[in-house]
């Protein structure tokens, strides 16, 4: 089983849609977990042009409390998964799937943290209710818009406090960390001198 999540920083981009093609499709792609689609609505016909293999879709589009550049997309291969039940909030999206060759059941929800930070502690809340109210091993990622150490910035702008609440938060719902590969952060400004932060992340409980 193969998962992509990927900021994607607007679905409607066509050079960033035809790279999310070639992934899925070069890459066998079971699970696709989109962010910053910055789409309300998604056509059948859109989304079967993604992979050549069907998927079962739920979405999340941007809102008030997320801004114009929210949204989330996630989907699930038809042939690897059985889809139950779904669910959502301001800042997620989630697909409760039983996978077929290994007759497990488990739920994985997408994330899509405030850029606001004095909304992320209500975002944090949030997810922490979903996670604790779920029954199923689990699998949560997605850009959280925070950092977990001061060397996942590369500049010495960093909020300790928020830092600490973060870690905090992962450590109550006892979650451990799927490890990165590839560049050392995951966000740029795009600046001359750019600002470089790790903000996406992946994390699995431990059943």
């Amino acid at each position: 089983m193969r998962a992509l999540f990927w900021n994607l920083r607007g679905f409607g981009h066509n050079g960033c849609r035809r790279q999310l093609i070639e992934y899925m499709r070069e890459e066998s792609i079971d699970v696709v977990a989109i962010q910053e689609t910055m789409r309300t609505e998604f056509s059948l016909m859109e989304l079967e042009r993604l992979s050549r293999h069907l998927f079962a879709w739920h979405w999340l589009p941007p809102s008030e409390v997320t801004g114009h550049s929210g949204g989330i997309l996630l989907g699930v291969k038809d042939a690897t998964f059985e889809v139950g039940s779904m669910d959502r909030g301001a800042h997620f999206i989630s697909m409760e799937v039983w996978e077929h060759d290994v007759n497990f059941k488990w739920e994985i929800i997408v994330v899509y943290g405030p850029a606001d930070h004095s909304r992320s502690a209500s975002f944090l809340a949030e997810l922490h209710a979903k996670l604790s109210s779920t029954t199923l091993p689990v699998v949560v990622g997605g850009d959280f818009n925070l950092l977990r150490s001061a060397e996942e910035k590369n500049n010495s702008q960093v909020d300790l406090a928020e830092m600490r609440r973060f870690n905090d938060w992962v450590a109550d719902l006892g979650l451990l960390k799927l490890d990165r590969v590839g560049t050392r952060f995951t966000w740029t400004n795009g600046q001359v001198s750019p600002t470089l932060s790790v903000l996406d992340r992946v994390f699995e409980s431990p059943d």
